[in-house]
């Protein structure tokens, strides 16, 4: 009769140390999978956020249209205004016009022209758009957050006599529209940002 022989203790003791090792490997490798996994979900929704906030501002900027509005007081502003950024609470927007394209309601009159504005406040950038153009004394804006950890956010625009100006409208130009704008975005541990957009281009 053949004697069945079971694992000694010794051939135990290495089958558990090679299985813990293994298994080690494999935890390690899973948990460097799940980080670098992770990793790529954070840069695909950055990308994703940058590529939306300047396709955003393309849309808006292709679409800018001749029409000036009036403010709270009645004063007329023009249809494209622009400055250097200023992030104090009751600043400007460093970009603000009307653009079409859009259905909006106002006084039950459809129209497609609307009043938006790109500023930047406490690190955010945000697009503003405004319900009706003409404002009134309790008119506000709707503010739509496009981007956060944003160091500094520069506008110049593109005359049409060839020069770059930092401010519009600018002294001695007649045109209501520039031709183009440069946007210039720094982000936090990111570095900057560059793109030029036509004006209804």
């Amino acid at each position: 009769m053949k004697q069945h022989r079971g694992f000694t203790l010794l051939e135990l003791l290495v089958a558990i140390g090679i299985f813990a090792m293994i298994s080690a490997i494999a935890y390690g490798s899973l948990t460097r999978l799940m980080a670098d996994r992770e990793r790529l979900q954070v840069e695909q929704r950055f990308w994703s956020r940058l590529s939306l906030t300047f396709a955003r501002m393309e849309e808006d900027l292709s679409q800018a249209r001749e029409r000036s509005v009036r403010d709270v007081i009645g004063f007329t502003q023009p249809a494209f205004r622009g400055q250097p950024t200023d992030t104090r609470a009751l600043s400007p927007p460093s970009m603000e016009f009307t653009r079409g394209g859009v259905l909006t309601f106002s006084d039950g009159v459809r129209s497609d022209l609307q009043r938006v504005a790109y500023r930047l406040d406490d690190g955010t950038l945000k697009r503003l758009t405004w319900p009706v153009l003409d404002l009134g004394p309790q008119t506000t804006p709707a503010e739509a957050p496009l981007l956060s950890d944003v160091e500094e956010f520069r506008v110049r625009f593109y005359a049409p006599a060839g020069a770059w100006v930092d401010v519009w409208p600018a002294q001695s130009i007649t045109d209501p529209l520039p031709r183009g704008v440069e946007v210039k975005i720094t982000l936090k541990g990111r570095g900057e940002f560059t793109r030029l957009f036509l004006i209804n281009g």
